[in-house]
């Protein structure tokens, strides 16, 4: 069982058997479903019901109980097939908090539409900071800023002005290694990963590719990913984390009471968008633009980076 199947169906929806989670993986890729946000939403409808927001009227019978392994079946096979209640949870726990109110939001965990993977962002400092600024909202595969935490390179419980040169850079390598087809499992399989990867570009295309030309394309590609949600529509008040990451410390474990706050998370992406050359408010300045041969590319790139 993959890690972050047995972490989105299991425990996140306080369920240690795992045969129901197993059967609740298979329900997923029968249905097309990502398995971390269909877990992810599950828990929040579950909180949702047991603190009276939702009941057995909504959910056509179904106990959705915090716990209930059953009602995870049951609600998947809802969800895969947008019926009842299924159908408000098949959005997402953003739009699903939001059309449900009642303060759900807090509790909704997710990053610009896209629910978290299993990490806990409250104990894993560089982690959190990922999580916030990728372009796609939280999502580990576009951010491999926990390596830092995960090897002690940091101390993963404190801020410092290094996470942003961490984040980014993390970042522009996972963009590299996607637009290679590199499997994620290589990563580490690498002496130095620029240098070999350029070499086999080279030796593959025939195109002369350093290492150099190749680090700027990671950096290159995730200014293009900025630019486009900021033509969205979407601005420094995005890169966010929810409520109860924020607000609540961590009540468990060996390192119970460690809380993330928001100023934390304000001076780390400040260092981040210092580490990327972009302005306060998360814009792209146009000499940025220059720098990575994207002016031609965006003729009338003046202002564009700028948050409405």
């Amino acid at each position: 069982m993959e890690y972050e199947s047995l972490f989105a169906l299991g425990p996140l929806c306080g369920v240690d058997d795992p045969n129901t989670v197993i059967r609740a993986a298979a329900i997923c890729d029968d249905l097309g479903m990502d398995t971390i946000s269909a877990g992810v939403t599950i828990a929040w409808a579950m909180e949702c019901f047991d603190k009276g927001l939702l009941s057995t009227n909504d959910t056509g019978g179904i106990d959705l109980s915090f716990g209930n392994g059953q009602a995870i079946l049951d609600i998947l096979e809802l969800i895969g097939h947008r019926k009842d209640l299924g159908g408000l949870l098949a959005e997402g726990t953003k739009m699903a908090a939001e059309r449900l109110g009642g303060g759900s939001s807090d509790w909704a965990m997710q990053v610009k539409g896209l629910e978290m993977p299993g990490y806990e962002p409250r104990s894993l400092k560089t982690m959190a900071l990922g999580l916030a600024v990728t372009p796609r909202g939280a999502c580990h595969n576009r951010s491999s800023a926990y390596e830092a935490d995960f090897s002690e390179q940091v101390d993963r419980l404190s801020v410092d002005e290094s996470r942003g040169i961490i984040a980014a850079e993390s970042e522009d390598f996972e963009a590299v290694l996607d637009s290679l087809i590199w499997c994620k499992f290589l990563r580490k399989a690498f002496n130095d990963f620029y240098e070999e990867s350029a070499q086999v570009y080279t030796m593959i295309t025939g195109w002369d590719m350093s290492l150099d030309e190749l680090k700027q394309a990671g950096e290159r590609i995730h200014n293009l990913k900025k630019l486009f949600n900021i033509r969205e529509g979407w601005s420094r008040r995005d890169d966010a984390l929810p409520p109860r990451t924020l607000q609540e410390p961590l009540p468990t474990g060996v390192v119970a009471g460690v809380g993330l706050t928001q100023e934390e998370l304000d001076y780390m992406i400040a260092g981040y968008c210092r580490a990327r050359g972009w302005n306060d408010d998360g814009s792209v300045p146009d000499t940025k633009l220059a720098e990575l041969g994207l002016l031609d590319l965006l003729p009338e790139s003046s202002g564009v980076g700028i948050p409405t």
